[in-house]
């Protein structure tokens, strides 16, 4: 968040980060009691964390029905961050200080010379470099293979919609998220809703081939028509939702990884190529984190940060298969396991 705020500073304009919170309704006395059990387990690292009755719930959010909501939990340090905005304003800075800055340029492997970095191969040409970092998202399993690279970053499809803008949804309106309805999560986009959810299965429409996945322009809308279904059926709660007109759908490729953390570290056997993946969905909050450690890898090949739960190898002796099976569990697991029982945090292990 320091990250964030503080590029909007410098910037002096608006970076499309704002401090709005992240609400949890309640819609039955079940699901009051797991957001008292998640509350219980986010005051050890969130103090401001609180369980608020369904008056303050709906003065913080108007378009829910108080008829609807049986209380709720609040994060009031949940951040919004557009992300298109942050790329553009973090661009700017890096040009300034002189960084040369690419678009359209694929980036197809590591040039690798008696076991370390000599360089990068791109669709532009060769530049040479003593440092690479794979952070490629979907295509980072694939491209680190080409160099011998095993990276256990699953990509799975993932898609939301936004409406058009609808009365009562303003700037300030806090991020919303609701276990009782598939994970439905919202957000303000531009005026209207910003929707998606957590699918209960995964299956074939899904995945993606995992040697050449293809590019998020060339995705399917995936899920977005059963969200949209999902978000009518919420009518009940959030009215407005339930006449909404759709302005887009699109899709994206997340990466998953078998146990939940994210893959960090300088790849064994190659000095000087640092590899970042498996997102996990959080890599807008975990990246400038991420980042620093994975610049430290970079400039003096070493971090002091105990970074071992990311160790690139840890799935070495894991196959394929099992890989994949693990990385979906690891998706899937969002869900409240019960009636009444708060999730397990993925990639956490609990006393």
């Amino acid at each position: 968040m320091r990250f964030y705020t503080g590029l909007a500073d410098r910037a002096g304009t608006d970076a499309g980060v704002r401090r709005v919170g992240l609400l949890f309704p309640a819609l039955s006395e079940s699901g009051v009691e797991m957001l008292r059990q998640e509350y219980e387990r986010e005051l050890g690292f969130a103090p401001d964390v609180a369980m608020i009755d369904v008056e303050e719930a709906v003065r913080m959010a108007p378009i829910l029905s108080p008829d609807a909501v049986f209380g709720a939990l609040f994060q009031p340090d949940g951040h919004r961050v557009d992300t298109v905005r942050v790329m553009a304003v973090l661009t700017g800075e890096l040009e300034r200080a002189g960084v040369d800055v690419r678009t359209s340029v694929a980036a197809e492997e590591a040039i690798v010379t008696g076991g370390r970095v000599t360089g990068v191969r791109t669709s532009a040409g060769d530049i040479a470099a003593g440092a690479v970092v794979n952070a490629a998202g979907a295509a980072a399993r694939a491209i680190g293979a080409r160099n011998g690279v095993d990276i256990a970053a699953v990509p799975l499809l993932e898609s939301r919609f936004t409406t058009e803008p609808l009365p009562g949804v303003g700037p300030d309106l806090p991020m919303m998220l609701f276990f009782e309805r598939d994970l439905l999560y919202l957000r303000e986009q531009a005026g209207g809703l910003l929707v998606g959810a957590i699918e209960h299965t995964i299956g074939p429409r899904s995945r993606v081939g995992l040697a050449d996945p293809p590019r998020t322009a060339d995705l399917s809308d995936h899920a977005a028509l059963e969200h949209e279904e999902l978000a009518r059926q919420l009518g009940d709660v959030i009215p407005v939702l339930g006449t909404a007109s759709v302005r887009d759908r699109a899709s994206g490729l997340p990466t998953w990884t078998p146990d939940g953390r994210h893959i960090l570290g300088i790849a064994p056997g190659i000095e000087g190529y640092v590899v970042l993946a498996g997102c996990n969905e959080c890599c807008v909050t975990h990246g400038p984190g991420l980042a620093r450690i994975a610049a430290e890898l970079v400039t003096a090949g070493r971090t002091d940060t105990d970074i071992s739960a990311y160790r690139v190898d840890r799935f070495a002796d894991a196959g394929a298969d099992a890989i994949q099976a693990a990385a979906e569990s690891q998706y899937l697991m969002r869900h409240p396991p019960e009636e009444g029982v708060a999730a397990t945090p993925f990639g956490i292990e609990l006393p």
